[in-house]
């Protein structure tokens, strides 16, 4: 089964963040929030929802 990661350092923010989860409607929530509380955004601007995406790695294992 696949598993999807995201670091908040693979978009170049200066933060240690990092999350698993088993699908990318599962882990989008996590990032989201993460941004609200570590970050201070209420909401993700387009370009840095563009990063987060390409961010987000798929593994097998």
């Amino acid at each position: 089964m696949a598993k999807y990661s995201f670091k908040c350092a693979d978009i170049g923010m200066n933060c240690g963040f990092e999350t698993k989860a088993s699908t990318k409607e599962e882990l989008m929530p996590l990032i989201v929030n993460h941004a609200k509380t570590a970050h201070n955004m209420n909401e993700i601007p387009p370009d840095v929802a563009k990063k987060v995406e390409s961010a987000i790695k798929k593994s097998f294992f």
